[in-house]
């Protein structure tokens, strides 16, 4: 299956917190260092996954999950990813009429899970201490 934008839901419909954001580079080393393309939202114990398209390299990276360690500046996160082995991050080049997917990376839950069934009796609405909006942990 090719994995792509529209099966893995990563684009922004703007209900999303913290929403998909863009990337502009990604560090060989370990944790990664990732730089989005404006400010991200994320904290430290956020899970965040990544898309990468071919196009911009480091495929092996694409569809991992991570631990956001630090985040060092706005537009910036620490991942617990070892990307020392990995290809090169790239921007592509190609004439301005291609269409290319952006490399992105989303929030998918965090570390925060709470309590979920105090004395073993469901609480309803069932909810997530710390979870993203509409975003399942």
């Amino acid at each position: 299956m090719t994995l792509n934008r529209y099966n893995l839901g990563l684009f922004d419909s703007g209900t999303y917190l913290p929403f998909v954001c863009d990337i502009t580079s990604i560090t060989q080393a370990f944790p990664a260092l990732v730089t989005t393309s404006e400010n991200h939202g994320f904290v430290p114990g956020n899970r965040v996954q990544f898309f990468i398209p071919p196009q911009w390299g480091m495929r092996q990276l694409n569809g991992l999950k991570g631990l956001v360690q630090t985040v060092p500046a706005d537009n910036q996160i620490e991942v617990d990813i070892d990307t020392s082995t990995f290809d090169a991050f790239v921007t592509p080049s190609s004439p301005p009429f291609v269409v290319i997917d952006p490399a992105q990376v989303t929030g998918v839950g965090d570390e925060n899970y709470g309590n979920l069934s105090p004395g073993g009796i469901p609480v309803l609405p069932m909810t997530v201490p710390g979870a993203y909006i509409n975003q399942p942990p």
